[in-house]
């Protein structure tokens, strides 16, 4: 069963307390047309790609390739291939994963043998799997699981790297998104102590617009912690959230961070090497946030893009996770919110926002929104 206790302990993380907002979007994160099986004789055969943290099915090279060929062709991984509006594809199969054997069970299970590049980088024993790395695995099973069950007579798969079974029967039903959406009232912030001078360093972060006026309460919380990464990430100060010495002389004399000249009045910066993320209107900055944008290989792509869809409760089906407070810009990419913003880029395409900072940048990007990835 795919509900582990891991996989119950992620989702509590990564929602929200509060979800006051009004629930936005009706289609189930990565497009209604994106998650429904292809008719192999309607629209011929698909492979399932990804594009930030949602699906990109795309043709495959023949329209009559059966599951064997698409499966194999599905590992070889996207090369140049792009969608017919020439954005590209990714995966996140590793490169150099073939298939060794696959054969359909009597109740429409396919058993998939994969070699075991596979399974890399990723611990066989599920206790031992990071976040990321449980995210990445269940990306590259439903990759296999989406492009096997568009055939007839495939109803689920069992994926196998080497001689470890990577997981049991799934199909898309178990994929899908739980039932009743992320948990609530379950916070993804972490309280801190009263301590001496946190109301005033707070102040000057409030004023400088790393943090917002309501979260000046002398508590030295995660919210905090997260504005003084900000105000060290755009002053080119070493990363660690806490106020030392030199953060605190930089603040004495620090200046609202400034946009980029020129664009639109309202706009969303996104500055990737300083992870941080201006909220700009009118031509100054509203808020500075700190954020985690794509990682080496999944990397947010620079450009101008506008917020298209936004999604109280998006839920991504290659990497089973909830995206709170989603504002996508670029296909499968979209601001979020997240449990744990790390100072270096994270992500598979997506900007990771800061839990409590998420509701308010889902309500600066309202549909339409500019954004700008540097």
């Amino acid at each position: 069963m795919r509900g582990s206790g891991i996989r119950s302990a992620v989702a509590a993380a990564l929602a929200l307390s509060a979800l006051a907002l009004a629930g936005c979007g009706g289609d189930d994160g990565g497009g209604e047309p994106a998650q429904e099986a292809a008719s192999a004789e309607e629209e011929g055969t698909r492979l399932w790609f990804t594009a930030g943290e949602q699906f990109e099915p795309i043709p495959a090279g023949t329209e009559d390739e059966g599951p064997e060929g698409a499966v194999q062709e599905l590992l070889d991984g996207p090369a140049e291939r792009r969608r017919a509006d020439g954005v590209p594809v990714e995966t996140n199969i590793p490169e150099g994963a073939s298939l060794r054997e696959l054969n359909v069970e009597d109740d429409g299970t396919a058993v998939v043998k994969l070699s075991d590049e596979f399974s890399g980088g990723v611990p066989p024993d599920e206790g031992e799997r990071s976040l990321d790395q449980q995210s990445d695995l269940d990306a590259r099973v439903a990759q296999v699981t989406y492009t096997l069950t568009q055939f007839e007579g495939i109803e689920s798969a069992r994926v196998v790297s080497g001689r470890t079974v990577v997981e049991g029967k799934v199909d898309r039903q178990e994929l899908a998104a739980p039932a009743g959406g992320p948990p609530k009232n379950l916070a993804a912030t972490r309280k801190g102590p009263k301590l001496p001078g946190t109301r005033r360093i707070q102040k000057k972060l409030a004023k400088l617009r790393y943090l917002p006026k309501s979260a000046v309460d002398g508590v030295a919380g995660y919210q905090t912690e997260q504005a003084v990464i900000a105000f060290q990430s755009w002053e080119g100060l070493g990363r660690d959230g806490d106020v030392g010495p030199i953060t605190a002389a930089a603040l004495e004399t620090a200046r609202r961070p400034k946009p980029r000249k020129g664009g639109p009045s309202k706009r969303i910066e996104v500055h990737r090497e300083r992870g941080v993320a201006l909220l700009v209107k009118g031509g100054r900055t509203k808020r500075a946030i700190h954020i985690s944008a794509g990682a080496p290989g999944t990397e947010t792509p620079s450009g101008r893009y506008e917020v298209f869809r936004k999604e109280l409760e998006s839920w991504s089906v290659p990497f089973q996770t909830w995206l709170p407070y989603a504002s996508y810009f670029n296909n499968g990419i979209a601001f979020h919110g997240y449990p744990e913003v790390p100072v270096f880029p994270a992500s598979h395409g997506c900007v990771r926002v800061p839990a409590p900072e998420a509701p308010g940048v889902y309500r600066f990007a309202a549909i339409g929104t500019a954004v700008v990835v540097y």
